[in-house]
């Protein structure tokens, strides 16, 4: 049987179609703010939008997100809303979920072929239903960027998202480090020593919290970016999109926005071009058919363009959605 999914130019008429069912009081909508400099992010009009209509079936309505790996201006909690604010997402309740300075996490299992324990932001807990609004577009590493991605990184705690993008410790750039000390400070594994004036990462020791990453002033810890296969990285993110899906029950609705469509994410610190014209938005309650569906518009658009932009084999988050969670690879679309 297909997956139902609907279709609109204009998130209003989307609204409309919402199973608020699915939704119980306590609802986060899951969406990315955009790094500074970046304008290409969701239009937060439509997030305003859906907030307001949420907080019309007086359901408690917060806008959520967890903290960056790498240094940037959403690397902490304090800078992440300064950060979401100044990008327009000004109209109602943020909350970061793992802590000003992603220290906070809740542990959930999952069976999956990759991921047994996530970790993610540890107020996760305070919501028990979701709104996963994604802005679609391509991903270095992931291929694109949609559903499973906004999902099972984004809700990730600053300690899965080194995991996710790699199976080895951090490492430090002595010709950066100053000796400052604050990563020794901020480690509570002992995993850090000083070697004639500059930081030294024990692996042995390393838990790969991320820690010394947030603190360090001069941007002198290394991120492994490359210590996990793009195909490995793509099965994480859907099994830990998995231990959150099965921790909220299914109470999920996904929208998919096809505008604004860029060749990397929002995570970039430049102002980027779009590569097709804006499409629509996309409803439906399975991930796999969401990221599937929004793939195929795009591809048809843009008549496979985008393939040359990353060399990722993208269509492992769908396979394995698909093999892995029985997620629906087929679905059927009604326009709106």
């Amino acid at each position: 049987m297909s997956s139902k999914l609907q279709f609109a130019d204009k998130i209003e008429t989307l609204l409309d179609k919402i199973d608020y069912n699915k939704l119980n009081w306590k609802v986060g909508i899951k969406l990315h703010f955009g790094e500074k400099w970046c304008d290409t992010y969701i239009n937060p009009t439509i997030a305003e939008k859906l907030y307001n209509k949420l907080e019309s079936k007086w359901l408690d309505v917060s806008m959520i997100e967890c903290n960056v790996l790498y240094r940037g201006s959403r690397t902490n909690s304090s800078d992440h809303i300064r950060t979401a604010k100044e990008h327009g997402f000004d109209f109602g309740k943020i909350d970061i979920l793992d802590g000003e300075q992603g220290e906070k996490s809740l542990k959930l299992n999952v069976d999956g072929w990759v991921v047994t324990e996530a970790k993610v932001g540890q107020w996760l807990e305070k919501y028990d239903s979701l709104v996963v609004l994604s802005h679609f577009k391509w991903h270095s590493a992931s291929g694109f960027w949609g559903a499973f991605k906004n999902l099972g990184m984004g809700l990730g705690s600053r300690w899965w998202k080194l995991h996710m993008h790699s199976d080895i410790s951090p490492s430090v750039d002595q010709s950066k480090c100053t000796g400052c000390w604050k990563c020794i400070e901020a480690c509570d594994f002992d995993a850090i020593r000083m070697e004639n004036g500059v930081a030294k990462i024990d692996e042995s020791k390393c838990t790969g919290c991320a820690m010394c990453i947030a603190v360090c002033p001069c941007g002198a810890v290394n991120i492994p970016w490359s210590g996990s296969s793009n195909i490995k990285l793509q099965k994480k993110i859907v099994d830990y999109s998995k231990a959150i899906i099965n921790y909220f029950n299914e109470n999920i609705v996904y929208i998919n926005v096809l505008e604004n469509i860029t060749k990397d994410c929002d995570c970039m610190w430049s102002s980027q071009s779009v590569i097709t014209d804006d499409i629509g938005m996309l409803l439906g309650n399975d991930p796999v058919a969401i990221d599937k569906a929004s793939f195929d518009m795009v591809k048809e658009q843009t008549d496979w363009k985008f393939q040359s932009f990353h060399n990722v084999d993208w269509f492992t988050q769908i396979e394995y959605g698909a093999k892995q969670w029985l997620w629906n690879k087929d679905y059927k679309i009604e326009n709106v």
